[in-house]
């Protein structure tokens, strides 16, 4: 989505009054004061996000940094959408400061901890992700650090800015995912699963785990498996089958292949149980949804 400072459409030969207009027809939306987007608004929060950056920055003075919630979203974690009303910059002169649009931290910056992605200055990714798993929940800092572990290939640098932020606001919270972040985890959907399970003192369960047929074929891929009870765990979140189809396919048949593919698991002997994100809004109801089928899986391997 194009974007433009009011001073920019202006010096493109636009008018006050003409401005005005476009807003009402729909030309032109309000990003922020002063700051416009072409066409109608998008409704997804982190393209909403980027034409906030987009209108701010060139506001703000030379030096500021991305970070936080607004380095996260360029690097692409999974940031929490209710977090994303604002840009957070760092800055090692001015005071902290949360405004209606801007949400400005004074922290001092090692060399190491600046980047530069997507064409912009951000705090780099070990340093994003300890900040935000510290401004976050503890089940959302867990699929925060999951992905900065798939995307670093090491939690090093990640230990060492966490180790750096003792005594800040939030840091519990960062230390608690540090500890159990897993880079199998391959989404937010699993990592906040997985949240629960610990949680609920559940086994921790084998990730990505091969399911093979009697002869060693491949079936497929479980995101969960317990394997002393037979029992796979798959969290359905991943896939909008009405959007994500491969050529030729209609979404009626992913979703077939996706019944063919669990029927192939439960005939080789498993018990296969699903869940969607509907199921992780009500974190304590799953926690005994999972214990009850833990449960009644271990009774029916032991003849009970």
């Amino acid at each position: 989505m194009k974007t433009d400072r009011f001073t920019d459409l202006r010096d493109a030969g636009y008018q006050r009054r003409t401005v005005d207009k476009m807003i009402k027809t729909g030309e032109l939306h309000t990003v922020r004061h002063g700051g416009y987007g072409f066409g109608e608004p998008s409704a997804e929060p982190r393209a909403q996000h980027r034409a906030l950056i987009r209108t701010t920055l060139p506001l703000l003075r030379d030096h500021t940094i991305l970070s936080h919630v607004s380095a996260g979203l360029i690097w692409d974690l999974p940031v929490p959408y209710r977090l994303l009303t604002r840009v957070h910059i760092t800055r090692e002169t001015s005071n902290g400061k949360v405004g209606n649009w801007l949400h400005s931290h004074r922290l001092s910056l090692g060399k190491d901890e600046i980047d530069v992605h997507d064409g912009l200055v951000v705090t780099s990714l070990a340093r994003t992700v300890s900040d935000l798993c510290r401004l976050t929940a503890p089940h959302e800092a867990l699929a925060i650090m999951d992905a900065g572990w798939r995307k670093l290939g090491s939690l090093d640098a990640v230990a060492e800015c966490v180790d750096q932020a003792v005594g800040r606001v939030g840091i519990a919270n960062a230390k608690w995912a540090l500890a159990h972040a897993d880079p199998l985890s391959e989404s937010p959907g699993e990592s906040i699963s997985r949240y629960w399970m610990i949680r609920a003192g559940i086994p921790a369960p084998v990730l990505q785990f091969e399911v093979r047929n009697g002869s060693g074929n491949l079936l497929g891929r479980a995101d969960f498996d317990w394997p002393d009870l037979g029992l796979l765990g798959e969290f359905d979140g991943r896939i909008k089958y009405d959007e994500l189809v491969p050529d030729g396919l209609t979404a009626a048949d992913v979703i077939m292949s996706e019944k063919h593919r669990e029927n192939q698991f439960r005939n080789e002997g498993y018990w296969v149980f699903r869940w969607g994100w509907r199921d992780l809004h009500d974190g304590l109801a799953f926690m005994s949804y999972l214990e009850e089928r833990i449960t009644k899986r271990s009774q029916a391997r032991r003849g009970i």
